[in-house]
């Protein structure tokens, strides 16, 4: 007979998992409770919601949903890390408070990223990344830039041309 705590536990990782397309696993093993505390508060202000689950659970709920590849992933304390909208802002809290820590923690373990099982160096990469409203400001930037480009362009024959008759009508007016 299952234990009901685990059954418990099991229920509600499926239901937070279900819709998650990008997740975190991460080690905290040498954080303290304050330190753990703290770590949750920044990656729920940064869009996310830190976890810690038996491993065996995580593994079960994760199969459950055909996300293979972690078994050799989940040994030692594993906090499980699930992402909102956008990945780079929960990734930044995590890289943040590791640099902070004497012993940088939290280590990556893995992710699940967009569908995609990705190794422990993404997390790092993806701390890099500006977040997505920067990202959508550049594209529009960079779509923006050629459009002025052309109004420019269109723009000038008619400017030329009123230059060219008023270039005329002040040399009629000296003549």
């Amino acid at each position: 007979m299952a234990n009901p705590r685990n059954e418990a536990s099991v229920a509600q990782l499926r239901e937070l998992l279900a819709g998650a397309r990008t997740f975190f696993l991460v080690d905290y093993q040498g954080l303290s409770a304050g330190d753990l505390h703290k770590l949750r508060a920044q990656v729920r202000a940064a869009g996310g919601r830190l976890l810690v689950a038996k491993n065996t659970l995580i593994d079960v709920v994760l199969k459950e949903q055909g996300v293979e590849g972690f078994e050799e992933t989940l040994t030692g304390p594993t906090a499980l890390v699930l992402v909102d909208e956008d990945p780079v802002a929960p990734a930044k809290a995590l890289s943040d408070h590791a640099k902070a820590h004497a012993k940088d923690l939290p280590l990556s373990k893995g992710a699940f990223l967009q569908g995609s099982v990705v190794g422990p160096e993404a997390l790092a990469r993806i701390a890099k990344l500006p977040t997505r409203e920067v990202l959508l400001s550049q594209l529009v930037g960079v779509l923006q830039a050629p459009l002025s480009q052309l109004v420019g362009v269109l723009g000038a024959p008619p400017q030329n041309l009123v230059t060219v008759f008023n270039n005329y009508a002040d040399k009629l007016k000296e003549e």
